[in-house]
């Protein structure tokens, strides 16, 4: 390689690499919406989709973090928590269907 074509490869070594960088980051920004929309679909289906319960549900998990004195977590994990606890919570109980 001559002194011209370095600084030529070497920049399109960095756009690769800032491309590959930025379809990493949106796959797994993809992933978490992913994530998040299954869980908010599995809370309406507990809640018959009432929106206010599902909120309580949500919210409740937060105050018992805090009551605990452990970290806030994201609204994934949060609702993740909620569902958990429902099943937990309704484990004995007749089904509905």
């Amino acid at each position: 390689m001559n002194g011209a074509q370095i600084p030529m490869f070497i920049a399109v070594l960095v756009v690769l690499l800032l491309a590959g960088t930025g379809i990493l980051l949106s796959t797994n920004r993809r992933r978490k919406h992913s994530r998040r929309n299954q869980l908010k679909q599995r809370l309406r289906n507990i809640t018959f989709h009432d929106q206010a319960k599902d909120d309580r549900l949500v919210s409740f998990e937060r105050e018992e973090l805090k009551r605990k004195g452990r970290p806030e977590e994201s609204i994934e994990d949060r609702m993740e928590r909620a569902v958990s606890r429902w099943e937990r919570d309704n484990a004995a109980a007749d089904p509905v269907y």
